[in-house]
């Protein structure tokens, strides 16, 4: 069981959940923007529910209705996780006989949540809005994923519609699904005459407005930003090093909770190898010379760490780079540079354009969203105009295939650099 401790004291905008004596940090929280309230369920009076199911976490959010007022928030690890830290990893289980497991493991959190909710507010659940990226919401009713694995990469379905009361919007292609089709509905970058969002976690998934048309594609960034294939790396939870910086000369750090450090997460990661490349620890090629100890925290960052983190960062660049390219765009252009997701919403910035993550002439751009895809599928329990705005989102983006774009393949490689 998961047991809710409050606030997070840093930010005040995430719940932390207990499970075996380990504090987990999520995020429900975002960037809420002005819209008109029509609620899908009319004027009925009834308590609804919005799901985002990310990769790493599950999060919900509990509304009343047509009052239109958020009641409640909930945010827990994905268990799907003992099937693969990614995307891809969970398709391979499920290849073997394992979707079945995923399926299951998925429901069982949904209805653990719509429960918690249940017992909070003293009222059923009457509809429910389930947002995900594509995969995600295959292994949700159990329809088998191994097409979007291969090309030509075919999704068995892009969903948006109705299965009883729950509602799943639709996705744009195999690997953009209806996580960023609730994430762009909720950061209004349609009304802005040329702007970009990016989710940049294991799948670093992006789209670029330049006025006209809306173009999108996701990169396979790998989960060095959750932790995971690092020597040290660990989740944001309770003694993971989250912040790295330099204080007089020497390096320093703090810790989730302020206690002494088992890991790193993908935060601290950025900070520290940005901290690497301030001192002259590692090259602008990635070369260094011996493992580097983050100050008396007994945490290193080894050589393998600083190559799985130039080949996420140069993927999720690379994409950047290439939807600019199709649009005749550079990063000048653009108004507004939105960063969406959990792991977005606490980098730092200026470190991430100083290891070659984010352009830097977005940086006195940047929107933080927090998280969009589960914002934006509560909007859609609010408005029914909201509901047409993502079918429409869906239906007319465009996607951009990174595995065959010679031109994203040299961005690739030269993103390498730091």
């Amino acid at each position: 069981m998961f047991k809710c401790t409050g606030k997070c004291s840093e930010c005040g905008r995430c719940t932390k959940y207990i499970t075996e004596n380990v504090k987990f940090q999520g995020i429900t929280d975002g960037f809420v923007r002005e819209f008109a309230k029509n609620p899908l369920t009319g004027n009925q009076n009834c308590i609804a529910m919005a799901v985002d199911i990310g990769t790493t976490t599950i999060a919900g959010y509990a509304y009343k209705l047509p009052e239109c007022e958020l009641l409640s928030t909930i945010c827990i690890p994905n268990s799907q996780v003992q099937f693969g830290a990614d995307v891809v990893t969970r398709i391979e289980h499920s290849n073997n006989g394992g979707l079945y497991d995923l399926h299951a493991k998925v429901w069982e959190q949904i209805w653990r949540i719509r429960l918690s909710f249940e017992l909070q507010i003293s009222e059923n659940i009457n509809t429910i809005v389930i947002t995900g990226n594509t995969a995600m919401l295959h292994m949700l009713f159990e329809i088998d994923p191994r097409t979007l694995a291969v090309a030509p990469f075919t999704p068995q379905s892009l969903f948006g519609f109705w299965s009883d009361n729950i509602y799943l919007p639709r996705c744009i292609s195999a690997y953009v699904g209806a996580d960023v089709t609730t994430g762009i509905l909720a950061s209004g970058m349609m009304e802005d005459n040329c702007s970009f969002l990016v989710d940049i976690g294991t799948n670093g998934e992006m789209a670029l407005w330049n006025g006209e048309k809306l173009i999108c594609c996701s990169t396979a960034a790998g989960p060095a930003f959750e932790g995971a294939g690092i020597a040290a790396g660990c989740p944001a939870v309770s003694g993971a090093i989250n912040k790295v910086y330099i204080e007089n000369g020497t390096v320093a750090y703090t810790t989730i909770e302020n206690v002494n450090a088992v890991g790193i997460c993908g935060t601290g990661l950025i900070d520290a190898i940005a901290c690497m490349v301030e001192l002259g620890i590692i090259d602008e090629t990635g070369y260094m010379e011996e493992d580097f100890q983050i100050g008396d925290s007994g945490i290193s960052i080894t050589p393998d760490d600083i190559r799985q983190v130039q080949l996420a960062k140069s993927a999720i660049k690379a994409g950047i780079d290439t939807l600019l390219h199709e649009c005749e765009k550079t990063s000048a252009d653009i108004e507004k540079f939105y960063i969406a997701g959990g792991f977005g919403n606490y980098i730092d910035k200026q470190n991430c354009a100083k290891i070659g993550l984010i352009p830097n002439d977005v940086l006195d751009k940047v929107v933080i969203l927090g998280n969009a895809a589960g914002i934006g599928a509560g909007m859609i329990l609010q408005s029914k105009e909201c509901l047409e705005q993502s079918e429409q989102i869906g239906i007319t983006a465009e996607t951009v295939e990174l595995s065959t774009s010679p031109y994203f393949m040299t961005k690739y490689v030269d993103n390498m650099m730091f």
